[in-house]
C-alpha cells in the first residue's frame, strides 16, 4: 500500500510540473561522442558576415538553449579569436578561413584593388571571363547594398581565378569523392571557401545563381527553388522585433540615431517595411531583403534544401557545405553595431542555429557532423556613436575623402611640378563610379582604400625614384587629422622591427596587387564626407574590426568556452581535422591545444 502511495505521489508531483511549465518539456539534447577516427559525413562551415565577437558574450543571456549556446556548452567556444592581419573586409576573411593563412599568400588583399596592367580597379572574385547561369533579364544587380557592389560592372561575374591559396575543399577534392558547396547571398562568400573545383558556389541576385566558370545549367533543385519564389514571401510585411518585450534600448541602445543609413527605401526605426520603397515587386525589394534578417531566413531555405537535394552526409565520402549569411553584415553597415538592428539580427541569428542544428541531426545524424562558426570581420562602430560612449575615441570623427586626396595631389605638385597629360579631377578618385580606371594625369593614380596607388609613368617621365615619392606622401599623411600611420611599400617589405600595426599591415601585403601608400587612420575614423556619410564599414587593424567568435561543435570538441588565442585561419586546421584531410598547403596554423585530445 505506501509502495502505491508513493507511485501516486510522484505522478501528481509530475503532473504539477506538466502545468506549471505549460505542456511538454523539451527533450534533452544528446551528448556528442567522444573523439573517433573516421571523419565526419559531413563538415558545415558558417560564417555570419561582420559578427563581432563580444556580440555573443553580451548578448548570450539573451540566447535560446539550442543556438549558440548549445555550441558554447557542449563544443569548444574560443573566445579570444582576432584576425591576424590588417584589412578586415569580406574578400580577405572568406578567402582565410578554409586557407589557413592570410592575404600575402591568398593574394586576396581587399574586396577591391587597382590591376596596374590593366589600368583599372579589379573586383577579388569576378571577371568579364564568364557569364552569369542563368543569363539574367534584365541585366544583374548583385542586391547587396553597398556602393562596391552596385557600381561594380555587370560583367564581373563571380569566379576564384583571383584566389592564390588553396582550400580545404580543394583538398578534399584532390584526395576524396565527397561534395563541397558554397552558398551566400554574396559570390565572393560562397566563391572563395570552396576552392577553385566545388561542385556548387550559389549566390543571391534575385535568384540563386552561379557562373560558367563552374557549369553551363542550374541544378534541378536550385531551379526548383527558385521557380517557388520563396524569397518574395516578404514583400510588403515588416520587420518587426524579434522580441519586442526585450529590452532592446538597455542591451543595444536608442532605436532612432541620425547616423544611421536610410538605404533600402526605408527608415531608421522600427518597423521595416519590406518593399524596398517600391509599389511592386522588383529590384529594389530584393536589395531590402538581403538588408533584413529575412535574407538569412531564405539562405537557411536554401542550405536545407542543397543538403536534401544533394544528400550531403548520407554515406561514408565525407561532405564539405560552407553557407555565409551576409545579412548580418549589411544591417550592420545601414545601422551600425550598437543599433537595435545588430541585436535583433543576432538573436534571430541563434534562431537560425537552432534550426540548422536541429535539421543535420534529424538528417545526417548526432556525431556524423561537425559545425564550425566565424566571421569574415568585426564592424566600427558609428564615429558619431563612439565619440560620445568609448571614452579614448572623442574625437571619432569622418574624415573627408575629396580633401585628403587634393590635398595629397597638392603637396605631390609642390614638390614634383604639375603632371604630364590632360588634366583631371582628383575629386574622381574618391567617386567609385569614375575611379575604376586609373587617373594618369595625376601623382595619384587610383585609391582603393587603404592603398593609395601612384602614377609610375608621371614618376618615370620625371625620371623620380617612385620609393622616394612614396615616402614623400607617406610622411605628409602622417601629419593630416584622423590618420594614425603610413607605410610605404618598401618599409613594409624590408622593416626590420616592425611594430605590432605593421605587423598586421605585412600579412595584408601582396607586392604584385598592392599599392605604394598604406593609409591606417586613427581608430574608430571613418573615411567619407563628414556631412552625407551615413553607417559604417570595416577593413582596419583595429580589435573591432579583428575580434570575431569561433565556436566548434562535432565529435572530440567539447570544453566550453577557451582563452586559447586563435584566428579564423585555425578553421582550416580544425576541418581537415573532421574531414579526416591533410591541411591545405600554404595553411600557417595548426590544430588548436583545445582541440588536441
Amino acid at each position: 500500500m505506501a509502495r502505491l502511495v508513493l507511485v501516486g505521489l510522484v505522478l501528481l508531483l509530475g503532473l504539477a510540473a506538466y502545468l506549471m511549465r505549460g505542456g511538454p518539456s523539451i527533450p534533452a539534447i544528446a551528448k556528442l561522442p567522444a573523439i573517433q577516427n573516421k571523419p565526419v559525413r559531413l563538415a558545415v562551415v558558417l560564417v555570419f558576415d561582420q559578427m563581432r565577437g563580444d556580440y555573443v558574450q553580451k548578448w548570450q543571456p539573451q540566447f535560446g538553449d539550442r543556438g549558440f549556446r548549445r555550441i558554447q556548452n557542449d563544443g569548444v567556444w574560443f573566445s579570444n579569436c582576432y584576425y591576424p592581419y590588417a584589412t578586415t573586409t569580406t574578400g580577405p576573411g572568406h578567402a582565410a578561413i578554409l586557407s589557413g593563412t592570410t592575404s600575402d599568400k591568398t593574394g586576396i588583399i581587399n574586396n577591391e584593388w587597382y590591376d596596374r596592367k590593366a589600368a583599372s580597379q579589379v573586383y577579388c572574385a569576378g571577371s568579364d571571363r564568364y557569364e552569369f547561369v542563368p543569363t539574367p533579364k534584365p541585366k544583374p544587380t548583385t542586391n547587396t547594398g553597398k556602393a562596391d557592389e552596385t557600381t561594380r560592372k555587370p560583367q564581373s561575374v563571380g569566379n576564384p581565378d583571383r584566389m592564390l591559396a588553396e582550400t580545404v575543399a580543394d583538398v578534399l577534392k584532390r584526395t576524396g569523392k565527397g561534395k563541397v558547396f558554397g552558398l551566400s547571398l554574396k559570390d565572393r562568400s560562397a566563391i572563395f571557401p570552396t576552392g577553385k573545383k566545388p561542385d556548387g558556389a550559389l549566390w543571391f541576385n534575385g535568384n540563386f545563381v552561379t557562373s560558367t566558370y563552374y557549369t553551363d545549367t542550374l541544378p534541378s533543385w536550385v531551379e526548383q527553388f527558385n521557380q517557388s519564389h520563396f524569397a518574395d514571401q516578404w514583400y510588403g510585411k515588416s520587420w518587426e522585433r524579434y522580441r519586442p518585450k526585450l529590452d532592446y534600448v538597455a542591451l543595444s541602445g536608442p532605436d532612432d540615431i541620425a547616423a544611421e543609413s536610410k538605404a533600402n527605401g526605408r527608415g531608421t526605426t522600427f518597423p521595416h517595411k519590406m518593399t524596398g520603397g517600391k509599389d511592386k515587386l522588383g529590384s529594389e525589394y530584393y536589395t531590402a531583403l538581403a538588408n533584413s534578417p529575412f535574407g538569412n531566413e531564405l539562405l537557411l531555405a536554401f542550405a536545407k534544401s542543397c543538403i536534401d537535394n544533394e544528400k550531403l552526409g548520407q554515406d561514408e565520402d565525407p561532405d564539405l557545405l560552407v553557407v555565409s549569411f551576409s545579412s548580418n553584415d549589411l544591417i550592420g553597415h545601414t545601422f551600425g553595431p550598437d543599433s537595435q538592428e545588430v541585436l535583433d539580427v543576432t538573436l534571430r541569428s541563434d534562431k537560425i542555429i537552432e534550426e540548422l542544428l536541429n535539421f543535420l541531426d534529424e538528417k545526417v545524424g548526432l556525431g556524423k557532423y561537425s559545425v564550425t562558426i566565424s566571421a569574415d570581420h568585426g564592424i566600427c562602430p558609428l564615429p558619431e556613436v563612439a565619440a560620445k560612449t568609448v571614452p579614448e575615441a572623442k574625437d571619432a570623427t569622418r574624415i573627408s575623402t575629396v580633401k585628403l586626396l587634393l590635398a595629397a595631389e597638392s603637396h605631390l605638385r609642390s614638390l614634383y611640378g604639375k603632371p604630364n597629360g590632360p588634366e583631371e579631377k582628383v575629386e574622381d578618385l574618391a567617386d567609385d563610379a569614375k575611379s575604376s580606371k586609373g587617373k594618369q594625369g595625376l601623382w595619384i593614380e587610383s585609391v582603393p582604400a587603404p592603398w593609395v596607388y601612384l602614377n609610375e609613368r608621371q614618376i618615370e617621365a620625371k625620371k623620380l625614384k617612385k620609393a622616394d615619392v612614396a615616402k614623400s606622401l607617406a610622411d605628409w599623411l602622417k601629419t593630416q587629422p584622423g590618420i594614425h600611420t603610413t607605410f610605404t611599400a618598401e618599409e613594409i617589405q624590408n622593416a626590420a622591427n616592425p611594430d605590432h600595426v605593421l605587423q598586421l599591415v605585412q600579412k595584408s601585403f601582396h607586392a604584385e596587387r598592392s599599392g605604394d601608400v598604406y593609409i591606417v587612420l586613427k581608430p574608430y575614423h571613418l573615411i567619407g564626407d563628414p556631412l552625407k556619410s551615413k553607417g559604417t564599414t570595416h577593413g582596419a587593424p583595429w580589435s573591432y574590426d579583428r575580434h570575431v567568435p569561433l565556436m566548434v561543435y562535432g565529435p572530440g570538441a567539447t570544453g566550453g568556452k577557451v582563452e586559447e588565442a586563435v584566428t579564423p585561419q585555425h578553421m582550416a586546421a580544425i576541418v581537415s581535422n573532421f574531414l579526416g584531410l591533410p591541411k591545405p598547403a600554404q595553411a600557417s596554423y595548426e590544430l588548436p591545444v583545445a582541440l588536441k585530445r
